[in-house]
């Protein structure tokens, strides 16, 4: 599917795989749903490539690794993880503000 128009040059097709439909959408529901999720960035004025939720899950995925890796910068060499035998110890993500607690927030 290619639901942006190519102002400045070749637009990229993004192609789609249904591995479960639990909504049973017919194909053109479902060109329709993706088409306008394409318009629901918040960061953009036009339609996208791929559909917002991707892009919102990138976001997150890129902003834990980020803190991930700031996390262990930070660590110094006198404090100790506890983690079982043959596992990788995962820092503790902070604590949420009560106001963002149950919202998506992106910086």
């Amino acid at each position: 599917m290619c639901s942006q128009a190519g102002m400045i040059g070749t637009s990229r097709p993004t192609h789609y795989h249904i591995l479960f439909d639990e909504n049973e959408l017919n194909p053109d529901d479902l060109q329709e749903l993706v088409h306008s999720l394409s318009y629901v960035y918040q960061r953009s004025t036009t339609a996208i490539s791929v559909v917002a939720p991707i892009y919102y899950a990138h976001l997150a995925a890129s902003q834990a690794a980020t803190f991930i890796k700031f996390e262990e910068s930070e660590t110094s060499s006198s404090q100790q993880e506890i983690a079982a035998p043959g596992t990788v110890p995962v820092p503790e993500l902070p604590i949420l503000h009560e106001n963002v607690r149950n919202s998506m927030f992106f910086c």
